[in-house]
């Protein structure tokens, strides 16, 4: 048996302590290195095209509208990504409406990508519930995007929506549930929800944030641990309205986004 005294001495307890310091610094490098490869796939989890909150609302019975999406991905060390998303949407009732997605990627290399397309039915309650303040609906979409933005290509999206207005304040909440329709987790609800908290700063201007995550199956939460946030504003014209924002993952490795969203209706 090794003397205490040993290891007591000021020159042995360096030694200790640049070995326990070795030790950290190589344990600390592993697990941000398998943080980052984690969040790499981590990340698709979460849509790179359509980053917004649903509000409960529907276009009125035959009116035409579209959305252009414009997401900037800052990547660091390599070519930054603009994704642009086209979304058009017609009222066919008062309580239904109906859109499509057409999505395209571009890099700074000039690269030109079609990103895939979806359909989309959103159904509401057409009276919005005490007092007028909370607005109830549920959304739903089918996919189809190539495996180089969606590993599974094939999906659908079940997104209840409930917001409230009271006063200045706006918020809203998608509880979504995201299915794979091929691969390793097809057949299996995924919950990815998001959330959205805003104040009238004027009277055609919000100011608020958005949150979004994803958890991985609901049998099997906390497989994945997703979380985005953003600092947005608002403005509504008379006939189109504009959402912008800036934001990035919280808690893991992640690049910043920029995200426009232009309407018309």
């Amino acid at each position: 048996m090794k003397s205490t005294r040993a290891i007591e001495s000021p020159r042995a307890l360096l030694v200790v302590k640049k070995n326990v310091a070795g030790w950290a610094v190589r344990s600390l490098h592993t697990i941000a290195v398998a943080s980052i490869i984690g969040s790499a796939h981590d990340v698709r989890a979460q849509d790179e095209f359509e980053i917004q909150v649903y509000d409960a609302e529907t276009a009125k019975p035959h009116e035409v509208g579209l959305e252009v999406h414009v997401n900037e991905h800052l990547l660091p060390g390599m070519p930054d990504q603009t994704h642009v998303t086209l979304e058009p949407h017609y009222g066919l009732f008062d309580w239904l409406e109906l859109g499509g997605y057409l999505q395209a990627s571009i890099d700074d290399a000039g690269n030109f990508a079609y990103a895939g397309a979806k359909l989309r039915a959103k159904l509401r309650r057409p009276r919005r519930v005490w007092n007028d303040r909370i607005g109830l609906a549920v959304n739903f979409e089918l996919s189809d995007v190539p495996a180089q933005f969606e590993p599974n290509q094939y999906g659908s999206e079940i997104r209840p929506i409930i917001d409230l207005r009271a006063g200045r304040w706006y918020a809203a909440i998608n509880p979504i549930l995201s299915t794979d329709l091929a691969g390793e987790l097809r057949g299996r609800p995924q919950l990815e929800p998001a959330a959205k908290l805003s104040i009238a700063a004027m009277p055609a201007v919000m100011v608020g944030v958005e949150l979004y995550g994803a958890y991985g199956p609901i049998d099997d939460l906390g497989r994945e641990n997703v979380n985005r946030a953003f600092a947005v504003v608002d403005i509504a014209g008379t006939r189109w309205d504009l959402d912008a924002g800036i934001g990035a993952n919280a808690g893991i490795p992640d690049h910043p986004i920029v995200k426009v969203i232009f309407g018309i209706h």
